[in-house]
C-alpha cells in the first residue's frame, strides 16, 4: 500500500551503502531475482557515478567490496521515512562491521544537493547520500514508496527488497509491538551463506514518481 498525499515525489535510498566502503505480495523463494546490471562489467570501484550529497561522486561497490549493498530508498519530506532514520541508523551501526555497505539515495528531481545535505546532516545519516534524480536506481530494483530498501549481492542480485519492517499497518498508522524485521532477517540470511526467506515485503509509505 502506499499513498502520496502527505508528501512530494522525492525518492531517498534507503534503498544504501556505507561511508566505510562496506566496513541487503511477498512470495517466499530459494533463489535471488537478477537485477538489470548497472555496472558492465561489474567491478569494484566502476560503473555509474552518482552524486554525493556532500560533494563529489559515488560508485557502487562490486564484487569483493562488500559482502552485500543495501539501499535504502528515503523521502526527506515523508514523515514515514523520517521516522525510520534511527532504525537505519542502528542497523549501519550493527551491520556495517560485517561488511554490509549502507547507502541512502535520493532521487528527486527537484531536489537540489544543499537540501539533501542538510536533511542527511539534521537526521544524523554519516553513509553516503546520494542523488538518483533520474530515478535509476529506484528503475533498476522496482522500489515504488519511501522508505523502501533494496539488498543487493555485490554482483548485482536483488536479494530482498520491500519494508524495514511491519511497523506501519497503513499509511501513517504505526504498530505498537513490531511481530517482523524483513531487513534484519534479510541481512543475517546473507551473513550466513542462506537465501533469503522472504525476498519480497510490500512497503508502505510515500509514493516514488518516476518520470515518463
Amino acid at each position: 500500500m502506499r499513498r502520496s498525499t502527505m508528501c512530494s515525489s522525492t525518492l531517498v535510498l534507503a534503498a544504501v551503502l556505507s561511508l566505510a566502503g562496506c566496513g541487503p505480495t511477498a512470495t517466499p523463494s530459494t533463489t535471488p531475482t537478477p537485477v538489470e546490471s548497472w555496472v558492465e562489467p561489474p567491478a569494484p570501484n566502476e560503473g555509474k557515478a552518482f552524486e554525493d550529497v556532500r560533494g563529489g561522486t559515488y560508485r557502487l561497490p562490486g564484487p569483493g567490496d562488500c559482502a552485500a549493498n543495501v539501499l535504502v530508498f528515503f523521502g526527506h519530506d515523508c514523515p514515514m521515512s523520517n521516522g525510520y532514520a534511527k532504525e537505519i541508523i542502528r542497523l549501519r551501526a550493527e551491520y556495517t562491521p560485517k561488511r554490509i555497505a549502507f547507502c541512502v539515495v535520493y532521487a528527486d528531481a527537484d531536489l537540489a544537493a544543499g537540501d539533501a545535505r542538510k536533511h542527511a546532516t539534521e537526521y544524523g545519516f554519516t553513509c553516503p547520500a546520494i542523488l538518483d534524480p533520474k530515478m535509476a536506481l529506484a528503475r533498476r530494483v522496482g522500489a515504488a514508496v519511501k522508505p523502501e530498501v533494496a539488498v543487493l549481492s555485490p554482483a548485482g542480485e536483488l536479494l530482498y527488497r520491500g519494508r524495514i519492517d511491519d511497523r506501519y499497518v497503513d499509511f501513517g498508522k504505526r504498530r505498537e509491538n513490531l511481530t517482523a524485521h524483513e531487513l534484519r532477517d534479510a541481512l543475517d540470511a546473507v551473513l550466513a551463506g542462506k537465501p533469503v526467506a522472504v525476498p519480497r515485503a510490500p512497503a508502505i509509505g510515500c509514493d516514488i514518481s518516476l518520470p515518463q
